[in-house]
């Protein structure tokens, strides 16, 4: 080869090089621009890897339960697994494929009933996963569906866990630990909910299954810290779920619910709705799929939809009107109400105030924690 025909040849390779090198990948947000809480683009639909941040996504899958959790070191889980719809859609595997997950290392299953594992015969099928997470409901439980996930989880030779709070794991840097069940309580199905507190960095969330009053009492009871910026609310908002009691212990600042629309269960309720005031609610059949990131000191929130926090909307269920509610009215000498039960403290114009016969009244913050009350985050 001549000196002329070198040159051209090394010149051609550098120009491919650096037209190569300076190729950027494109950051295509799962919501587009519908964005209902934030004025920035949501995160990548290729996954909160590149971004260092820890993504949270609540699946929008009707009237079911779908959480995908993704870490900036590429490890992920999948809680729930919605229903199986009559026609041929799967938001699920389009959650899964917009982040080109093949492995799965965490799957969590809350518990056997259709609306929370109609699709993990899909998911069983498809993805390598590491360990999958279940509830022992054996001789108190079971269904076509929920046989037929354990024969695949056996045929595919799937790491299976049943466990009995409390248990931890990690997903990354992630902490997980499973708050509920616990071991040897009768319960029916619903409180069979695996229950689990994942903390990254400074930011913890809370995901709940269908649990209900019976589970949060007894998490209550057994002193386990309950604490989260972001609660997935139990069983789609129900009424049995969600007690003031296990709210106070949470104190969320934002809070999830996934139900379908013109569900014919009424989710949310609307006590559920009243007790959730003042907190950030959003709700996947109003706003789509919703995204939280985490960087692990600040969150973002991002929906499919366009849409604000549904908090708010709903009219408060409690009409107080009688004589003896009106006596107790808050007044300037009496601006904190206590919770008798919780021994929680908070201000008058609470989102999260007790019910009126688990009430005492306070006219400062000293006298209530002389009293032996603790301040909810309302009272800073």
């Amino acid at each position: 080869m001549n000196k002329t025909k070198l040159f051209t040849v090394l010149l051609l390779c550098t120009l491919l090089s650096g037209l190569f090198s300076g190729c950027q990948s494109v950051d295509l947000s799962p919501a587009e621009n519908n964005i209902s809480s934030s004025e920035t683009a949501a995160p990548s639909a290729q996954g909160a890897d590149s971004d260092g941040l820890l993504k949270v996504e609540y699946i929008d899958v009707g009237q079911a339960d779908s959480i995908l959790i993704s870490t900036p070191t590429d490890e992920h889980m999948l809680i729930d697994a919605g229903a199986a719809e009559s026609n041929d859609a799967n938001p699920i595997e389009k959650a899964l494929e917009a982040q080109n997950i093949d492995r799965l290392d965490v799957v969590v299953a809350t518990h056997p009933h259709y609306d929370h594992i109609g699709r993990m015969d899909y998911v069983i099928e498809n993805y390598d996963i590491d360990n999958f997470y279940l509830p022992d409901v054996e001789g108190n439980y079971t269904s076509a569906t929920y046989e037929n996930m354990l024969e695949e989880l056996e045929e595919y030779n799937v790491n299976t866990i049943y466990p009995s709070a409390p248990e931890e794991f990690t997903l990354g840097e992630a902490k997980c630990e499973i708050l509920s069940p616990l071991e040897n309580q009768e319960r029916d199905c619903n409180e069979y909910s695996i229950v689990l507190r994942m903390t990254y960095g400074d930011n913890t969330f809370l995901f709940t299954g269908d649990a209900g009053r019976q589970s949060e009492y007894n998490m209550i009871d057994r002193g386990f810290d309950l604490s989260a910026d972001v609660l997935k609310v139990g069983h789609h908002g129900s009424a049995y779920s969600s007690t003031r009691e296990f709210l106070d212990e949470v104190r969320p600042e934002y809070a999830v619910i996934s139900c379908g629309e013109g569900n014919s269960y009424g989710h949310p309720h609307d006590e559920t709705m009243d007790r959730l005031r003042g907190i950030k609610t959003y709700i996947t059949k109003d706003v789509g799929d919703i995204y939280i990131t985490s960087d692990g000191e600040n969150l973002s929130v991002y929906t499919e939809n366009e849409g604000a926090p549904q908090s708010g909307e709903y009219e408060s269920a409690a009409n107080p009107t009688d004589e003896a509610e009106e006596e107790n009215a808050v007044t300037p000498e009496n601006s904190f109400v206590g919770n008798k039960n919780s021994k929680v403290v908070h201000s008058a114009d609470c989102g999260s105030l007790p019910k009126e016969e688990n009430r005492v009244y306070f006219s400062s913050l000293d006298e209530a924690e002389a009293a032996g009350y603790r301040g909810h985050s309302c009272v800073g």
